[in-house]
């Protein structure tokens, strides 16, 4: 719990002052400057990391994304968003009009609408305040003498290649038109009102980012899961270099998470079994699943969410909140349709499809699994943000995209052996056939997790929306269509001169 408390403490120097919606801060002199955590940083060197840890904070911090919205909270709300763009996220009710645009598919083309600006201003904060951090420590070339030196901007850099990671995907409708500008660069909290960048230069600013924090993080050992290490790094690697078809490189480093022996989740860990208590599962506490690799441990007392403003609000029928009145998510029917009949992740799943044996929090245990079990009136659910089964399920794409097929067969296989009571099909399975089949499998583990929307464009896919959905049942979307990626605020392109057009 050491770094929690200073997460907690640091945090504060990184209140939002403000939910208005202003346009993107390069620099967030309201809190902090570049200046300011230099000074500091000469005098303590630990001022940079506590610095550092502020930023973490805002990964899941209640208004984040700079507005007062109940779905402003960070990178589950995004996760959640982006799961119903992708249509593995069906959309079954639409109660108090809870992300309705979003089902709907027209806030994406409005460039005023919030969700579009929620995201844009989360993500570019992070990379704002990472900026502070990497200045302080003395710029994105400097290899700091001190352990600890080297820790913070190895963080600092991943943190701000993820969030461009992120941006990618959320605000480029084709990820593989590598020469259309698409984004502003900051590469210090100096920089100010850049024009776009080519997405190939974004990729590459990506992969320098994340390829640094590699060796600076070396060595390092976190204390709390939140904080990135070099195994989380090198999963985010992975995926970087899958999303760019790199499929060698996206092995490789695929390999080396599953090499650093973390386990995947057991079936009791990722279902309510028949019989079971739930008291392994739920996906509820980080800390006891060593399957889960990144996430945050909440506490009540220490973040004060309530279920009104939290992933779980949204997503977990047995806290009292929307997903129990009247607005809740379930999975796809036509992708339902792909658990074979022995599968255990059946189990996570109603008859409507809603992950009532998937994703609940302890209190539901605690009454009997009944529905309106009671609000987490302050949320002590954790969230998550990487699990090991990820990593095993994209080592198999790589490899089977690679040609190297025996590797793609045995890590695909290392997931469904928890999962099912025969893998044979596997062994059968023509060779042109393994990718496609890792893909759906990860689709189908990590659904609700909000990893589909990163498949879908990695693949460049086109999905298709099952039976069950309110909105566009039966109608087919490709991974580029406008429809499901973010608009560049308006108040941006307004505001920065040199941002003239949408992506």
């Amino acid at each position: 719990m050491k770094t929690l408390r200073k997460i907690i403490y640091v945090g504060a120097l990184f209140a939002l002052t403000s939910c208005s919606e202003d346009y993107l801060e390069v620099q967030p002199t309201e809190v902090l400057t570049d200046a300011q955590v230099a000074a500091a940083t000469e005098v303590n060197e630990e001022a940079a990391k506590g610095t550092l840890l502020g930023i973490y904070e805002n990964l899941y911090r209640y208004g984040s994304g700079g507005t007062t919205a109940q779905e402003d909270f960070g990178i589950t709300a995004q996760y959640m968003q982006m799961d119903i763009l992708s249509g593995d996220a069906a959309h079954l009710g639409k109660s108090y009009n809870r992300q309705v645009n979003i089902s709907e598919l027209t806030a994406t083309l409005d460039p005023d609408n919030d969700v579009n600006y929620r995201a844009w201003r989360f993500l570019y904060r992070i990379i704002n305040l990472s900026n502070l951090v990497i200045d302080a420590s003395g710029g994105n070339d400097v290899v700091p003498e001190t352990e600890t030196g080297r820790y913070t901007i190895g963080q600092a850099k991943a943190l701000r290649g993820y969030a461009y990671f992120f941006l990618i995907h959320a605000y480029v409708n084709d990820i593989s038109d590598l020469t259309k500008p698409v984004l502003p660069l900051y590469n210090s909290a100096e920089v100010l009102d850049q024009p776009k960048s080519s997405l190939q230069d974004v990729f590459n600013f990506v992969l320098s980012d994340l390829l640094d924090a590699e060796i600076l993080l070396d060595g390092f050992v976190r204390e709390e899961k939140i904080e990135i290490n070099q195994d989380i790094v090198r999963g985010l690697l992975a995926k970087t270099y899958g999303a760019m078809n790199n499929w060698a490189s996206a092995q490789e480093y695929a390999k080396k998470v599953i090499d650093a022996g973390y386990p995947i989740m057991t079936a009791d860990e990722v279902a309510l079994l028949p019989g079971e208590d739930g008291s392994v599962g739920g996906f509820n506490d980080i800390n006891t699943i060593p399957g889960v690799i990144w996430g945050i441990n909440i506490t009540p007392e220490g973040q004060g969410l309530a279920s009104l403003l939290s992933w779980w609000g949204f997503m977990d029928a047995y806290s009292y909140s929307y997903a129990a009145v009247g607005n809740p998510k379930g999975m796809d029917a036509g992708l339902y349709s792909n658990f074979r009949e022995d599968d255990i992740r059946l189990n996570q799943f109603s008859s409507t499809l809603r992950p009532l044996g998937k994703f609940y929090y302890k209190g539901a245990e605690l009454n009997g699994f009944g529905l309106f079990s009671g609000p987490q009136a302050n949320i002590d659910s954790d969230s998550h943000y990487m699990r090991s089964a990820e990593m095993y399920l994209l080592h198999a794409e790589a490899a089977a995209e690679n040609g190297d097929f025996a590797a793609a067969r045995t890590s695909l296989k290392a997931v469904l052996d928890l999962r099912l009571d025969d893998t044979s099909y596997i062994d059968a399975m023509p060779n042109n056939q393994l990718a496609d089949e890792a893909a759906l499998q990860a689709r189908l583990e990590l659904w609700g997790e909000g990893q589909s929307y990163f498949i879908m464009k990695r693949r460049r896919e086109t999905r298709t929306r099952g039976s069950n959905w309110l909105d566009f049942a039966g109608q087919s979307f490709n991974h580029n269509d406008e429809r499901l990626t973010y608009e560049i605020p308006q108040n941006e392109i307004l505001f920065n001169t040199n941002l003239t057009d949408q992506n």
